[in-house]
């Protein structure tokens, strides 16, 4: 009869995520409550989530740390969803841009809260900032680098310096999601993004034929 096969033993990387799962669901209550991340003590988590302050000292170094435990997905979907820009082909259309917008912007509202908790705790902590700052020069660049593919092709305005005009779009759409999305109505979020396609589309495509 052949041995039963052993479940193997958590590994540390599995513990810990499975704190920072529970540790998020208390997290993102209290954020949608309408509290401040800077106001949530480590002590009223722990005792939420059942577990140890010693356990959670173990895989946390302080709240900055888990700030940002719990913003690694959050900051995955929206990267992925800022690429889906970039990736646009050279022929696209402006309501095939406007779909790729509602992509970022249907990712960015339903994780609105542990976003702007993020930034809020950029104002204090070091390593959330430079995370932050990761984050927002990495799709400076991506957006960068289709403006100049685009720009190759025909299909953005020659004109454009590219670098500082990724920089201002990029920095003109994080804050405006951060500013207008928050508690905005379906309605208003659906004009919003309308909005914010025409100057997108305005800026780098309109009247510029793909060769």
């Amino acid at each position: 009869m052949p041995a039963a096969r052993q479940t193997p033993a958590p590994t540390r990387d599995d513990r810990r995520r499975r704190i920072t799962d529970l540790l998020l669901v208390e997290v993102e209550q209290l954020l949608e409550a309408g509290e401040n991340y800077a106001d949530i003590s480590v002590e009223r988590l722990i005792t939420a989530a059942n577990i140890s302050r010693s356990t959670f000292y173990v895989y946390f170094e302080d709240k900055g740390a888990l700030l940002l435990a719990l913003a690694e997905d959050v900051v995955e979907q929206l990267v992925l969803s800022a690429q889906a820009w970039w990736s646009l082909p050279h022929d696209l259309d402006r309501p095939l841009l406007e779909q790729t917008m509602r992509g970022i912007f249907r990712t960015y509202a339903q994780h609105a809260r542990m976003w702007e908790a993020m930034i809020d705790a950029a104002a204090y902590d070091h390593k959330v900032r430079s995370s932050f700052r990761r984050v927002v020069d990495g799709s400076t660049l991506g957006l960068e680098q289709h403006i100049r593919a685009g720009q190759a092709a025909g299909s953005i305005r020659a004109e454009l310096d590219a670098k500082r005009t990724a920089g201002w779009l990029t920095w003109m759409t994080e804050r405006g999601l951060y500013q207008l999305l928050g508690d905005a109505t379906t309605a208003e979020t659906n004009r919003l993004c309308k909005a914010h396609t025409a100057i997108v589309w305005h800026t780098l495509y309109d009247g510029v034929a793909a060769a």
